[in-house]
């Protein structure tokens, strides 16, 4: 009790409005609105099988996760006390800093869905490709063994 308690108190400090955390939140969740963009482009680069630009988006994914890095390490010591921290800002702040949080939360589950949706479909186009691979491949070898090539 006595760490969260003294994490309200170093939010005081730091600007009275808790300006750290609002800032980081919300470059957090600039970030995340960015990504989710992305994450709505990759999954069309999936859905048509554009192998190059799925790569593309990727990389400019990679990039924006590289920046949201900071900002998590930055939030780490509020992680699994937010309702504590809440609890301890005052009521304006308590309401930015939640609002913000709600956010983060529902930008990130939009991106996680998107990605176990293309992991999923990615998934099945290996499996397609693979099946036709390997038909394709018994074929030739029947019409090799069965010199049908030869004659054609």
């Amino acid at each position: 009790m006595a760490f969260g308690t003294e994490l309200v108190n170093g939010l005081r400090r730091e600007g009275g409005a808790a300006g750290a955390l609002v800032r980081a939140l919300a470059a957090q969740k600039s970030l995340y609105g960015q990504i989710l963009a992305l994450a709505e482009q990759q999954s069309a680069m999936v859905t048509e099988g554009h192998g190059e630009g799925l790569m593309t988006v990727l990389a400019a994914r990679a990039r924006l996760i590289d920046q949201v890095a900071p900002l998590d390490r930055e939030l780490q010591p509020y992680k699994g006390r937010w309702q504590e921290v809440l609890d301890g800002l005052p009521e304006q702040d308590r309401k930015t800093v939640g609002g913000l949080l709600k956010d983060v939360q529902q930008l990130l589950s939009a991106i996680l869905s998107h990605d176990e949706r293309d992991k999923a479909s990615l998934i099945r186009q290996r499996t397609e490709v693979g099946g036709e691979i390997k038909r394709a491949v018994s074929g030739a070898a029947l019409n090799r063994a069965y010199g049908i090539a030869g004659r054609a």
